[in-house]
């Protein structure tokens, strides 16, 4: 038999259907099934700062919020891998709604677009790039009742800034010797509160370490005591502009080799008058005896009639928040007159 010449076989060859499939190196994402652990200690809290009501929040991070490496099958592969959070709110029987998206390492939020008089749940919801996890709590319980809150009710926090700095100076100080103590941190107050135009009383040191000084201090705020000095954030600013402009801020008493502003916001719990039935009182100002009296109502009087921006104005007495003083927040003085504070003995200590 005649063989076939080699271009017809070769012809005949490819023409045959191929049906394995080759492998390509292309990448197939994988998707992550194990969605991070549930914060813990969720609560919200009423807050009072700026005029304003509004809802904060603190949580304890995810067990997974620190992402981390281990050995398996002779491999390092990362375990835990929160890449943030997500604030959600409900308003009594409404649809949730998502208010916020924080980071990872986030453990409070402060939610300022609230309703006075409405009730909220709240939720924070670890995530990472394929899941989240709902808040793990028993309906009823006391970790749930935690997370709910009512604007205008008695649980309350003050939202507070501290000032806060630390500088580092190339001088030993010996800790033990006291005079030798008292009269640095004297010349370092002296010295520092000139610099900022503000009086000595405002700087508070709440710390010295031993080798190179490290003082730690605070600047408190200086209030209607001093209403024509800079603010505590004003005179930190100040500070920072000094330490950086000039090499010999504090040329009397030690070279400055450092500056750290540790300055933070902070949730302060207030303890809420209430009465005998747990109902806040709004009206006990004095904070003196255990019931609304006449020394309330004077005080109330004095602030009757000032608005938001007029100097003295206080929006404790704006009881009914309207950036005003007014009768409804009389009426509702007048509501609370002769009341007892059931615990006014714990709020006074």
């Amino acid at each position: 038999m005649k063989k076939l010449p080699i271009l017809i076989w070769l012809a005949a060859f490819c023409a045959v259907p191929v049906t394995a499939q080759l492998a390509t190196s292309e990448a197939v994402a994988a998707i992550d099934n194990i969605p991070p652990g549930p914060v813990t200690e969720l609560q919200a809290l009423v807050a009072s700062g700026n005029d304003t009501r509004t809802v904060a929040l603190t949580w304890t991070l995810s067990a997974d919020d620190a992402r981390s490496f281990t050995t398996f099958g002779g491999q390092i592969v990362p375990t835990g891998d929160v890449r943030g959070y997500r604030v959600y709110r409900q308003q009594e029987e409404g649809v949730e709604e998502l208010v916020a998206t924080l980071g990872a390492g986030i453990s409070e939020f402060v939610d300022d677009v609230v309703i006075e008089g409405a009730s909220y749940t709240y939720d924070v919801r670890p995530f990472d790039l394929d899941n989240e996890t709902n808040v793990d709590v028993t309906l009823g319980s006391t970790e749930d009742l935690a997370r709910i809150v009512l604007v205008g009710g008695a649980s309350e926090v003050v939202v507070e800034t501290r000032i806060e700095g630390e500088l580092t100076f190339d001088s030993n100080l010996d800790l033990q010797d006291q005079e030798a103590v008292t009269i640095f941190t004297d010349e370092f107050i002296r010295q520092l509160a000139e610099a900022l135009g503000i009086d000595p009383s405002r700087i508070i040191i709440t710390d010295i370490q031993q080798g190179s000084i490290v003082v730690s201090f605070q600047i408190a705020d200086g209030g209607d005591n001093f209403p024509n000095e800079p603010t505590s954030a004003d005179a930190l600013v100040e500070l920072k502009r000094q330490v950086q402009e000039t090499q010999d801020l504090f040329a009397t008493l030690a070279p400055l080799l450092a500056f750290v502003d540790q300055s933070s916001t902070v949730l302060v719990p207030v303890t809420v008058p209430v009465d005998a039935d747990g109902n806040a009182i709004f009206g006990w100002f004095t904070r003196e005896g255990d019931a609304v009296d006449f020394d309330d109502f004077f005080l109330f009087a004095d602030n009757f009639g000032k608005r938001e921006g007029d100097v003295g104005y206080d929006p404790l007495f704006d009881i009914s928040p309207n950036g005003a003083v007014d009768f409804d927040d009389f009426f509702r003085f007048a509501d609370d007159f002769g009341k007892v504070v059931a615990n006014a003995l714990s709020i006074q200590g």
